[in-house]
């Protein structure tokens, strides 16, 4: 078959390499969002050409930092390039050099410094990360300037490695046969097998994550080679950038390899451009894979672009000539568009929006899990939501049109996720939501969730229709735990329950406020939906209160219809505070004027909720009516959010949005489903672990320097080009 793009490389790659190598090279971190936008956001671009102009003759010649190359298109570092090639770095280096272009060598490449020197006559540049050991640091730059590097590549988004679950999976390592060769000689340890990924292990072991501003400054006294900063997304550090010294800066989100969902590498330059005012060249990285790719990026002010993937795939398919190929392919492809048009006009917006494998490497995949494990009726009631379900699935697509701004060279070696709710310390601002009749899911039902948010430091919400009561639930051990409740018709019962769950240790009362009626839950009706006979509602025993029989459409909508008080007001808020010390949490709230009201009725706390979309359907989502809520609030009560939380990128959207806190439920359940106690427990911890590792990405420290500028929405204003 004949290659006549540079698309088609990547496929021969992967039949080629063994599956943790091509793995390697191809995927992006966590969901990939960002490494499709990459490419998505390209093709939103479209082009003004203009006519009759002679372009009989077409010059792609440029000078990049002072030196001429023969067009705008260079090669990014990409790391370990004998896992593609036998020839590896070697190949590149000759195809860049034949080319006319600039070769940027990995610091982590399977060739060292020298031996790329040694191919021939080119103008190379050296990527470099900055280690604990500065030693190490000086060493490598002075070894790259006498071997004649013309410039240092600075990456400066990797405080800590971005989570790649191929790699976690596939437990990367580099082969036994190689070595980073720029290290041997170096005591930086070995790139061995680890529990997750032994890259990962290795850069937490060696990076050093109190990089920040001042060590651009440093750099610039050990070597006269100038800076390029590479990974910048942001107006306001190009701007830092070029305060402290840099030649210029690389638009860049590590090939969406770090944090997922930053914008595409395309969507962020004009910002970029726009802040330097000229001062320093911009090159793009990421996505480029046709010459009308690279045009784009020059059109939004772009002085080059630089191509990884691309060059490993073709690479692995055909060495040496695989490259000079893409290289030849991408000149001739940016030639022909030279000649077609003169201008483009960008039309750029925000797209809308698992199979369970051996190793669970995201809080999704225990769904399908549970799917598989669950009788239908069971899974149908934890899963579905309310008539189209579309707030169901907006609940999730909504986080996905929030993108990142992250900021760079902040020192993130401590991170300090820690929070106060309602007075009580906890490890987190990730709690758990109530959900309903959890023994349906395991047969340790809330006592095995109980154990899991206790042993991860945080607050467990106990659904007033759980399996087991509120005094089962605390003799399970210490914890702090609130207490859901609907108001019934019966107000001896509802005193009953708030009473038994003060007596019981329970901290706060989160009342529903949104099911005078249950939503209509099509799932239920068509499954006769009803609480399996083995199983009761524990809180209830011994209280008339009826019992939750088979139905015509739904025992649950059967049983709300004659239970639930439909005369529930804001006056009932009043009349909670004369039964109960307990704090009490208006949880059902998306509207500002609601929001006020709540203030006003004494409520402590806001959860915006719109009850896991299972009431009304096309209501927005909880992170689209966020921040119109915590406005409302004045900053009076705090504001968590309940709803389509599944990544720790979620849980940072949610507080940059100005959220105290969030709630999470259905990832409970389905975990709970999967593996018990150690399923929820697993769950806590990787949306703690993604939480942490995106507060380090985005250049935060703490909860209160999370902000609203680390995020840019689909109602937000266009940021005006901003002045030093």
């Amino acid at each position: 078959m004949e290659i006549t793009n540079v698309t088609e490389y990547e496929a021969i790659a992967k039949e080629k390499l063994p599956k943790m190598v091509y793995d390697y090279y191809a995927s992006g971190a966590e969901d990939q969002w960002t490494l499709q936008e990459n490419r998505n956001a390209f093709a939103r671009i479209l082009f003004r050409p203009r006519i009759l102009i002679d372009v009989s003759k077409i010059d792609m010649t440029t000078t990049v930092l002072g030196f001429k190359i023969s067009m705008p298109i260079m090669v990014a570092p990409t790391a370990m390039q004998k896992m593609a090639h036998p020839e590896g770095e070697y190949a590149t280096a000759r195809a860049a050099s034949a080319a006319g272009t600039i070769m940027t060598l990995s610091s982590w490449a399977t060739s060292s410094v020298e031996e790329v020197a040694s191919t021939g006559p080119g103008i190379r540049f050296f990527q470099l990360y900055v280690y604990k050991n500065r030693k190490v640091v000086e060493q490598l730059v002075r070894r790259a300037e006498r071997a004649g590097f013309k410039a240092i590549a600075l990456t400066v988004d990797t405080p800590r490695l971005g989570r790649r679950e191929s790699d976690i999976k596939n437990r990367f390592t580099l082969p036994p046969n190689l070595t980073l060769k720029n290290f041997e000689g170096l005591d930086l340890g070995k790139m061995d097998e680890a529990n997750d990924s032994g890259l990962a292990s290795y850069v937490a072991g060696q990076i050093d994550r109190t990089l920040c501003w001042k060590d651009v400054q440093w750099l610039q006294t050990i070597t006269s080679m100038p800076i390029l900063v590479k990974g910048v997304l942001t107006g306001e550090d190009a701007r830092i950038a070029i305060q402290a010294g840099a030649a210029g800066i690389i638009v860049s989100n590590h090939g969406a390899r770090q944090l997922d969902y930053v914008p595409a590498t395309i969507s962020a330059l004009e910002e970029v451009v726009k802040a330097t005012q000229g001062r320093v060249p911009v090159f793009l990285d990421g996505g480029v894979r046709r010459g009308t790719d690279v045009f784009k990026a020059l059109a939004l002010g772009a002085s080059g672009i630089f191509i990884g993937r691309p060059v490993v795939f073709s690479l692995a398919a055909e060495g040496e000539a695989g490259v000079r190929k893409v290289l030849q392919m991408l000149r001739d492809e940016f030639e022909l568009t030279m000649a077609l048009l003169r201008h483009s006009q960008t039309f750029i917006s925000l797209p809308r929006g698992s199979v369970w494998k051996m190793e669970i490497t995201n809080v999704t995949e225990y769904e399908a899990i549970a799917k598989e494990k669950l009788p239908k009726m069971v899974y149908d009631y934890y899963a579905s939501g309310a008539e189209d379900q579309w707030t169901l699935q907006e609940n999730r697509n909504a986080f996905a049109r929030i993108l990142f701004r992250p900021r760079i060279l902040i020192d993130v070696s401590q991170i300090d996720m820690t929070t106060t709710i309602l007075g009580f310390k906890i490890s987190m601002p990730i709690m758990v939501a109530p959900t309903a009749m959890q023994k349906m899911a395991h047969p340790e039902g809330e006592y095995a969730t109980a154990r899991a948010a206790s042993a991860a430091g945080t607050i467990m919400t106990l659904s007033s229709w759980a399996t087991s009561s509120v005094e089962e639930v605390a003799s399970t051990g210490p914890g702090i735990r609130f207490f859901q409740l609907y108001v019934y018709k019966n107000r001896k019962v509802v005193e009953q329950l708030v009473r038994r769950a003060e007596r019981a240790g329970f901290k706060a009362i989160a009342l529903t406020v949104d099911t005078p009626r249950l939503g209509r839950r099509e799932s239920d009706i068509k499954n006769r939906f009803t609480l399996p006979p083995y199983l009761t509602l524990k809180n209830f025993e011994g209280l008339d209160l009826g019992k939750m029989d088979e139905a015509n459409d739904s025992g649950l909508a059967s049983y709300v219809a004659g239970q639930i008080d439909r005369t529930l007001s804001w006056k009932d808020v009043q009349w909670l505070q004369t039964i109960t010390s307990m704090p009490i949490l208006v949880k059902g709230v998306i509207t500002g004027e609601d929001a006020r009201i709540a203030v006003q009725a004494g409520a402590a706390g806001i959860i915006v909720s719109n009850h896991g979309a299972r009431q009304l359907d096309y209501v927005p989502a909880t992170i689209s009516a966020l921040e119109e809520v915590v406005k409302a609030t004045q900053g009076r009560i705090p504001v968590f959010l309940d709803g389509g939380v599944r990544r720790g990128t979620d849980v940072f959207k949610a507080l940059a949005l100005g959220a105290s806190g969030i709630f999470i439920g259905r990832p409970v359940v389905f975990s709970l489903a999967a593996e018990g106690e150690a399923g929820v427990r697993k769950v806590l911890q990787m949306l703690r672990d993604e939480f942490e590792l995106t507060m380090a990405l985005s250049g935060c420290r703490s909860l209160k320097e999370i902000t609203r500028n680390h995020i840019t929405t689909e109602w937000d204003t266009p940021r005006p080009s901003a002045r030093l």
